[in-house]
């Protein structure tokens, strides 16, 4: 990953990333199938599962965390590129455009979606359920300012800020110390670094998505952000921690059993883990967070540095996919709700139907339009 490589491409970080995108998609599917996520899923179906939460939880620790590192691994590319004038009008037109204009639209899409699930639903999932008690008051409580699920643009916009700050006012010599460390005493600096954030916020870690920036999130996310950064900027460091892939693998699923056994049997604030307990959770969930991150990045460095036809079309949408999916989904799951078929059949339809019709969303409304440049994405290289 040396900048002296010149044009090569990068096919692992953008293969990764529409892979990541796509887990996305079933995810959120999954979270309407969950036990521990219905009192507060929108689309949370009477059937459920534990192994949808088996599923979801575990892809929730490290999905994240994998944009946020690849992010930054593409603003230290872009800074390299760049002046700094350049490296702003390219975030903002790719990062704070979309948001900007998506925001609002999605704003009133889901509000059409939620009123369509009021009106049809017969067996409401227990969110649905309050805000319609809500509506019905005498005079409905204004709903606070959201992001939804936008967080991840509006939250990056903050840290492209942080690093111009940190270009500026950091010493260079400073920050040398940690990137000198060995692999695995840089791996426990991670985690340890990920511990606060975690533990001052629910578990599992929410979406940050009220429109005040989270500064757990910032911290939280941060880190994994600073690490792409890293390297990209020192391009034997991913090397460093080649060896020892199969271990954090290994280390990081044994974290994640214990994790998810002592996680609360339901998502609502009564039954939140309190003291050493909260502490313990904490942990084990960085420590999945960091080891499953690194892994995604090092297996993907090894196994999908290859030009797929397949996985070039994924990441060309993946953009367009991220942002309109979500409503999507719960339209498609809303129509499900009330149908007597068995719980997976009803994963499998949400999640490919909401896949078909945001594919075809993208062809009809993105790629005829000037929004290809922006949502459409190239295939990275190196600067």
């Amino acid at each position: 990953m040396s900048p002296s490589n010149g044009s090569a491409r990068l096919f692992y970080l953008d293969n990764l990333r529409a892979l990541a995108m796509l887990a996305g998609l079933f995810f959120h599917a999954a979270l309407a199938y969950s036990p521990m996520a219905q009192p507060f899923w929108p689309s949370a179906d009477v059937l459920n599962h534990p192994l949808f939460d088996v599923f979801a939880w575990a892809s929730h620790v490290f999905r994240m965390p994998v944009f946020f590192l690849l992010a930054g691994f593409f603003a230290a590319m872009l800074l390299h590129k760049y002046a700094d004038g350049a490296f702003w009008r390219n975030r903002l037109r790719r990062v704070g455009l979309p948001l900007l204009l998506f925001l609002p639209l999605l704003t009133l899409a889901m509000g059409v979606v939620i009123q369509f699930g009021l009106t049809h639903i017969q067996q409401k999932p227990p969110l649905l359920a309050f805000i319609q008690a809500m509506l019905n008051q005498a005079e409905p409580p204004a709903m606070p300012l959201s992001t939804m699920h936008l967080w991840f643009l509006y939250h990056l916009l903050f840290l492209y800020l942080l690093t111009w700050c940190g270009r500026i006012l950091l010493n260079r010599q400073r920050l040398s110390w940690f990137t000198e460390r060995g692999p695995n005493q840089l791996v426990l600096l991670l985690i340890l670094a990920c511990v606060p954030a975690l533990y001052s916020v629910s578990v599992p870690f929410p979406a940050p998505e009220w429109i005040f920036p989270a500064l757990w999130a910032l911290w939280f996310y941060g880190v994994f952000y600073s690490l792409g950064y890293a390297c990209y900027s020192i391009p034997s460091l991913l090397a460093r921690f080649e060896p020892f892939r199969h271990y954090y693998l290994l280390l990081g699923a044994l974290c994640y059993a214990v994790y998810y056994l002592l996680l609360p049997p339901t998502l609502i604030p009564q039954s939140q883990p309190q003291g050493w307990l909260k502490l313990a959770i904490t942990v084990l969930e960085s420590c999945s967070a960091v080891l499953w991150t690194l892994c995604a990045v090092l297996y993907a460095r090894r196994r999908l540095n290859w030009d797929s036809r397949a996985l070039a079309y994924l990441s060309k949408v993946s953009f367009w996919l991220y942002i309109v999916h979500l409503p999507l989904l719960f339209f498609v799951q809303f129509l499900l709700i009330d149908l007597p078929l068995a719980v997976w059949a009803k994963f499998i339809l949400s999640s490919g139907a909401t896949l078909v019709l945001s594919l075809l969303g993208f062809h009809i409304l993105v790629a005829p339009t000037r929004l290809a440049s922006v949502l459409g994405g190239n295939r990275t290289h190196q600067a």
